[in-house]
């Protein structure tokens, strides 16, 4: 086993002496922790530290030239950092060779992929320094992660566990996380899947629904079906109105989007992004789960690595999961920076994109966490956008959502009508939403959160398979806002309709999950949102949601009315002629509305041809509302079923065209790793 640093204790091979070892164990802890804290007391009386060119001499030896030191020495002191923590995350000295030499220096051996066995927590010790019980070749140690001290330090660690009598031991990060992982990995992965509904069942997707939203399904459904057949025409047009309905709910949503595309932008402040490196910026911790995801991971890396944030206040945390094996060696094949971490999520159901963001959520040291997907590509001031907006708006700021733009748009018809859907949605209805002060379903990637109120609330629902949708509003019921930023991240479009019908299925089952999830107890939701938010909970996800299942009804009835000959006849009275103008005039403004913030969305982004594309938005519902009834029939069969979406290749293997945009060139080149 390999091991990240942290302490150890041993315990032989016998099962008397390792009982008996347990047992000295315990009582020894207490004077080992004790002793590490009076070394912790003493360094406030050391002298003070060499400068950084003296401190580090011992890797010019063998590892870096005075050039890139002393580079490395001026921008540790910009982000506030320790010299080799600059050195590291930029990638100019990996993590074991700092261990190495720092070992040499010092005279303290390191872990250097040595066995090491028998680790468990100390969990009495405070955070400094980060130790762990365990067993190194066979003797009592104290091992040490090394990324988190400076030479002096760890000079003063070693000469404090010498008159201790213990011995201490250099180890990386990885080496530790590895090497204790049987010990964290087990209560971290119960909490990701867990936490939320032991926290709140009544706002878990893993709860089953109330009978009452069963009942009341099937009686509305019954009821109509039963007044169609006995009274078809009084119920008929009364039918007609009703289906009609989600349309206006629709129109209603896309003109006050039409609005706020219209209205006049004002120029985005540059202070954010031409900020100088100020050691107050905190420490950001980026998240992306992978599964599957091979021939994008490059790619993502390199999107990742042009952020433009100070790299030693940047972690950037890979979920992977535990069985896909070839994402994992093309991770470790990739010459990876020193702020990456690579974690893999146990192969423990459901397998969701948000269990393993709340796996890897228990590891993120930073302030705020972002979420990227596999094939995002950010604007590389995105970040410092965010904290400025966050820094504005105060601490009721919950949660920014960046926009999301589609580079694939020109490949077929399904991207470029995916493109529309995108700029409407991201330009138009959820600015709309936030200034209407109406909880706002979140994208799924390019959300930026406090990460303070991202645990409070319970992180992402791994039961729901758009855990993006739900945490919107669990944020909203906190009490807190969600913003949107004028900040691009590039995705990709689905090509082929499988893989659009597999995805749409699963966005439109998770809507249908938060939406029951949201509802099961109005009195509670109706107080914790407030009146307008309520109704806009409703509105939002009611009303699209009952219009994607109606909307292929509407032309079911103009079928039949034109089959029996009497789609032309006027209608006898005067209430029958008033419910058919109302849901005629629902259905062309609904279609009118969308089309039109579809088109305006594309010309504020300068994309004309795009905009001519709006005329096939009926089509494009239709398709919807199939996957629509797909995922009402998964919602009773698989609820927790998440359908993969294939990034990268168009089907056939051929890589997707990534966007030419004008990028800040990545901090350094990647590339793989030598074979040893």
């Amino acid at each position: 086993m390999l091991l990240k640093g942290q302490a150890g204790v041993s315990a032989t091979t016998s099962g008397k002496a390792q009982s008996a070892n347990r047992k000295t164990q315990h009582r020894r802890s207490p004077g080992i922790l004790a002793r590490l804290r009076r070394v912790r007391q003493r360094q406030r009386s050391l002298p003070p530290p060499l400068p950084a060119d003296d401190e580090y001499a011992f890797l010019l030896k063998r590892h870096i030239d005075p050039a890139t030191l002393a580079r490395a020495s001026r921008l540790a002191k910009t982000w506030s950092v320790p010299v080799h923590e600059a050195l590291i995350t930029l990638g100019w000295i990996s993590e074991a060779d700092y261990v190495d030499g720092v070992a040499r220096e010092i005279g303290l051996p390191a872990v250097a992929g040595q066995p090491v066995k028998g680790l468990s927590p100390s969990a009495s010790y405070p955070a400094w320094p980060k130790v762990l019980a365990g067993l190194f070749a066979g003797r009592e140690v104290v091992i040490v992660e090394a990324r988190s001290f400076a030479p002096h330090v760890l000079r003063s660690i070693a000469i404090g566990g010498g008159r201790s009598g213990h011995r201490f031991v250099l180890a990386t990060r990885q080496e530790i996380a590895f090497a204790s992982k049987d010990q964290w990995s087990p209560a971290l992965i119960d909490g990701a899947v867990n936490g939320l509904w032991r926290q709140s069942a009544a706002l878990s997707a893993r709860t089953p629904h109330p009978a009452w939203q069963i009942y009341l399904f099937a009686m509305s459904l019954g009821l109509m079906i039963g007044g169609v057949a006995i009274a078809p025409d009084l119920v008929n047009p009364l039918a007609a109105a009703v289906l009609a309905l989600p349309f206006s709910f629709v129109a209603g949503l896309r003109t006050v989007g039409l609005i706020e595309v219209l209205r006049p932008k004002r120029p985005n402040s540059p202070a954010a992004a031409s900020e100088s490196e100020s050691p107050d910026l905190p420490v950001y911790t980026v998240l992306v789960a992978l599964y599957r995801e091979a021939d994008v991971l490059p790619g993502l890396v390199q999107a990742l690595a042009a952020l433009d944030y100070p790299a030693a206040r940047l972690q950037i945390l890979l979920a992977l999961e535990s069985d896909d094996l070839e994402t994992q060696r093309v991770a470790r094949s990739l010459d990876l920076p020193g702020n990456f971490e690579v974690v893999i999520v146990p192969d423990r159901g459901p397998r969701t994109k948000p269990k393993a963001l709340n796996f890897a959520l228990g590891l993120a040291r930073g302030e705020f966490v972002v979420i990227y997907d596999a094939e995002d590509m950010p604007e590389p001031d995105q970040i410092r956008r965010a904290l400025a907006l966050f820094a504005a708006q105060g601490p009721t700021l919950a949660c920014v959502q960046g926009q999301l733009e589609i580079y694939n748009s020109n490949t077929n018809w399904f991207t470029r009508q995916f493109a529309l859907e995108y700029a409407a949605l991201f330009s138009g209805t959820l600015p709309a939403l936030a200034r209407l002060g109406i909880p706002i379903p979140l994208g799924g990637t390019s959300n930026h959160f406090r990460i303070g109120v991202l645990r409070a609330v319970g992180a992402w629902d791994p039961y729901n398979v758009t855990e993006d949708a739900d945490l919107g509003f669990r944020i909203a019921r906190a009490g807190f806002l969600t913003a949107t930023l004028d900040s691009r991240t590039w995705e990709e479009a689905p090509i082929h309709f499988g893989n659009w019908m597999r995805q749409r299925t699963r966005w439109l089952k998770g809507w249908m999950q938060t939406y029951l999830v949201h509802t099961r107890q109005p009195v509670r939701a109706a107080r914790e949102l407030g009146f307008w938010r309520y109704l806009g909970l409703h509105v939002l996800m009611g009303g699209i949601l009952l219009s994607v299942l109606v909307h292929p009804w509407c032309y079911a009835l103009l079928v039949a009315e034109a089959a029996s000959g009497t789609l032309l006849e006027p209608p006898e009275g005067r209430w029958q002629m008033w419910l058919w103008w109302v849901t005629a005039a629902n259905l062309g403004i609904g279609y009118l509305s969308s089309m039109l913030l579809g088109a305006a969305a594309a010309l504020q982004r300068r994309k004309f041809r795009l905009a001519m594309n709006a005329v096939f938005t009926p089509v494009y519902w239709l398709l919807i509302s199939f996957a629509g009834y797909r995922a009402l029939i998964q919602l009773v069969r698989k609820p927790y079923m998440w359908e993969k979406t294939q990034h990268g290749v168009d089907g056939t293997g051929r890589p997707v065209m990534t966007p030419r945009a004008s990028r800040r060139p990545p901090r350094r080149r990647f590339r793989p790793k030598a074979a040893s």
